[in-house]
């Protein structure tokens, strides 16, 4: 359907509820007819769209499988080999802490992502670098959405986890064409790392501008707005203004507050099994927990409390994160591989499972025939028909 982008990507992924909302079509469009509306969204067809798909390249998801192998190439120069699976191609894994006071006051964890972004800024390797940020409505503050940072003050605002859908790649056109910026790294979860990989294996013209990557681990995301109902439904509302950070365990969400009357910190368990309600279709078909073609892939399994585990896996990665470790900026120590790999192999296998239950409700089985097909429980295939 040459000259049918637009209508190419809303039959072929985003209504068929595939779209994992990087924000990469967004930038692909060189007239800016298309925007962020929840979705990517064009409101009227244009004229130039007549001979044009640049949106419906620039996304990924429908050539996910043919490319899989051939990122890797292109990135790493060869392909994984089958003891490197489930984790991807890395060249060391290991523990971190910055050092730095500030960084460390404003951090997830051990405050790594922020410590790189700031070498990055000294050494003038980048003149900026595309984020999650924090909303500027203190009833939204949590509420996830793309900037750009082109200083290490932009860092730190930026800095802790945020859940929910944040099209990171939406920006590059405008840092690179508004903002005049020439190298940037982009940090994003392993959706927005593929996307970008695919925007350099196609060419996509401002692709140069892209100098390095960090990716984040990420077992699933979570929707912002059920999160932020559950949290308003137990503390009030208003409550979400007052949390300080999340952080997700085995068995519970736990939601941290700052306590004024303690001058401490009070905590909020939210039980696993009602957070696994809120998790987007696109991350049950999603099997790449560590961000497997990132430079350097950064999370908190694996690492004690107040560490950050890292996997150093490019050479360009190599050769930045070997520069920060001689500059002293950071405090490292062996990780558990053992804990990320069983991790990653996990969340490889239930995509692998949820791929299969929805192939099956296509065919027409219902769920207790599909549960007895592949030997599963019924409520973990009515778990994943919720969003099908």
């Amino acid at each position: 359907m040459p000259g049918h982008g637009y209508e190419r990507l809303r039959s072929e992924v985003v209504e068929r509820k595939i779209c994992t909302f990087c924000g990469a079509c967004v930038s692909a469009c060189l007239l800016r007819h298309l925007e962020w509306a929840g979705e990517p969204l064009r409101r009227e067809r244009k004229a130039a769209c007549e001979d044009c798909s640049l949106c419906y390249d620039a996304c990924y998801v429908p050539k996910r499988q043919e490319e899989e192998g051939l990122l890797e190439e292109e990135v790493f120069g060869r392909r994984r080999r089958t003891d490197e699976e489930p984790l991807g191609i890395f060249r060391r894994i290991l523990a971190a802490r910055s050092k730095d006071e500030k960084i460390l006051e404003n951090a997830q964890d051990g405050g790594v992502v922020s410590t790189v972004l700031k070498y990055l800024f000294e050494q003038k390797s980048i003149d900026g670098a595309i984020v999650v940020g924090k909303c500027e409505e203190a009833d939204e503050i949590w509420r996830p959405f793309p900037r750009v940072a082109k200083n290490f003050d932009d860092v730190i605002a930026s800095a802790r986890t945020k859940f929910g859908i944040s099209p990171n790649l939406m920006l590059i056109r405008d840092a690179v064409l508004d903002e005049y910026l020439e190298k940037i790294c982009v940090v994003g979860l392993p959706c927005h790392t593929r996307a970008l990989r695919h925007m350099q294996h196609i060419k996509f013209e401002l692709a140069p501008a892209i100098s390095f990557t960090i990716g984040l681990f990420c077992r699933e995301n979570y929707e912002y707005l059920s999160l932020r109902k559950y949290i308003e439904g137990v503390l009030g509302e208003g409550s979400l203004a007052e949390v300080r950070k999340f952080s997700v365990k085995e068995d519970a969400m736990l939601v941290h507050f700052s306590d004024s009357e303690s001058d401490g910190e009070k905590t909020l368990s939210i039980p696993i099994t009602e957070v696994k309600k809120w998790v987007p279709r696109h991350c049950l078909l999603c099997s790449d927990f560590t961000n497997e073609l990132a430079d350097i892939s950064v999370g908190c399994d694996g690492s004690p409390d107040g560490f950050s585990t890292v996997i150093v896996r490019t050479e360009l990665g190599e050769r930045i994160f070997s520069a920060i470790e001689a500059e002293g900026l950071l405090e490292t120590k062996p990780a558990d591989i053992a804990a990320v790999r069983e991790i990653a192999e996990r969340k490889r296998e239930k995509a692998k499972q949820t791929a299969k239950i929805y192939d099956l409700r296509s065919a027409g089985l219902s769920a207790e025939e599909i549960a007895t097909r592949l030997g599963i429980e019924l409520k973990t295939v009515l778990h994943r028909l919720e969003k099908y």
